[in-house]
């Protein structure tokens, strides 16, 4: 059962829909022009995958590839690959369903545990799902599978999963929750797991150190939560110096760089600089106390997907980079990062043929890109 969304906030939301004749040029400032950088191109590494979701590279150096239809793609350092088997049952493949994101635990090199983030349910009642696995001693079928957390809130829409994983420090877990698409006003609702930044321990318990954990209820919904107020989170890293940076999509106009903060609230959908998809206004907030900044901001819309902070040297006009795969355009963005601050984009690829869907960085230094849709390929960015 949804939570009942505070009433002050639907009905300035409810007024604002109707604000048809709101003057978007005017209140909603565009993103300063993206430089065309032409030095990059591509080469095809391997092609022929099923409809895959996510891309990562595990400590021995092997690519993880999901399937979203219910598989795991392992390729070794030489691209052979290999083809796993789940006996996971509650999946459901629709539209934006399937495997999602893959992490590796802090301590993969001893307890081998590699977490999954996936749509389960039925399309009348679905929700993400984490879960962790260890992969099989021999043959090709996974076997060892334990659940670790389940988002609260259950919808009938296929959509808006977000379901990036990234780890802190200190082995806790972060899990990137979308609004469900027609279920954004819960979003600013504590106790709803749709919309947040959940974060919780490697076995999937609740915090006690995170912003809304209360000793007397500690397995309260809202005890999971470490920041609210997103709409559909497609990228999740932490740096080196512990950063959390999230971006995700908006509606049409409005998509984000975040950095993320401990019991911060960002927003959605109280404050966007997108109007819906329809053309009517939101809401008439760009800001509004309490609720956080983007650190950037793409008005127009590019769709971002995946991300990476750029740490190697093989590229070094790449280096502390945000390199973000973008869907809309079939591009590549980069952003420097400076402390906490972004800027300073450029776009690679301006003439690409492939929507693309993720993106990581091997141990060579080298950029792979992971495209979207059938037929799905994998390309490694090289220089002209």
């Amino acid at each position: 059962m949804l939570n009942k969304f505070p009433t002050f906030i639907a009905r300035f939301i409810a007024s604002s829909l109707v604000l048809v004749a709101f003057n978007w040029q005017i209140a909603y400032a565009q993103s300063a022009p993206a430089l065309v950088d032409t030095n990059f191109d591509v080469e095809l590494v391997v092609g022929g995958l099923p409809k895959a979701w996510s891309i990562n590279l595990s400590p021995y150096n092997e690519m993880f590839v999901t399937d979203r239809s219910g598989s795991i793609i392992v390729y070794d350092q030489k691209w052979n690959k290999q083809t796993f088997t789940t006996p996971i049952t509650d999946l459901i493949v629709d539209s934006q369903g399937g495997f999602l994101d893959l992490a590796f635990h802090p301590d993969f090199e001893t307890n081998s545990w590699i977490y999954l983030t996936y749509s389960a349910g039925t399309s009348d009642s679905n929700r993400l799902k984490v879960v962790r696995f260890k992969m099989p001693d021999s043959g090709n079928e996974i076997t060892t599978v334990e659940d670790i957390f389940s988002v609260n809130t259950d919808k009938n829409t296929p959509v808006h999963y977000a379901g990036r994983l990234a780890f802190l420090a200190d082995n806790s877990l972060l899990i990137s929750t979308g609004d469900g698409f027609d279920f954004r006003e819960q979003a600013q609702v504590k106790s709803s797991h749709l919309g947040k930044i959940i974060r919780v321990s490697d076995i999937g318990k609740a915090l006690a150190d995170n912003p809304f954990f209360e000793k007397e209820m500690p397995n309260s919904n809202a005890g999971y939560v470490y920041s609210l107020g997103h709409r559909n989170p497609q990228a999740l890293l932490v740096s080196d110096s512990g950063l959390i940076i999230s971006h995700e999509h908006g509606p049409a106009g409005g998509d984000e760089i975040n950095v993320i903060e401990k019991g911060n609230n960002y927003g959605w959908p109280i404050i966007t600089n997108g109007k819906d998809y329809s053309g009517a206004v939101i809401t008439p907030f760009t800001e509004y106390p309490g609720m956080q900044q983007p650190e950037f901001d793409w008005t127009p819309s590019i769709a971002p997907s995946g991300m990476i902070l750029y740490g190697a040297d093989k590229f070094p006009s790449l280096t502390q980079h945000l390199i973000v795969t973008s869907l809309k355009f079939k591009q590549l963005r980069a952003l420097l990062l400076d402390g906490e601050k972004v800027s300073n984009e450029r776009i690679l690829l301006p003439n690409f043929d492939h929507r693309l869907r993720d993106i990581e960085q091997d141990s060579d230094g080298n950029i792979l890109l992971l495209t979207d849709g059938d037929n799905t390929k994998i390309f490694k960015l090289i220089t002209k």
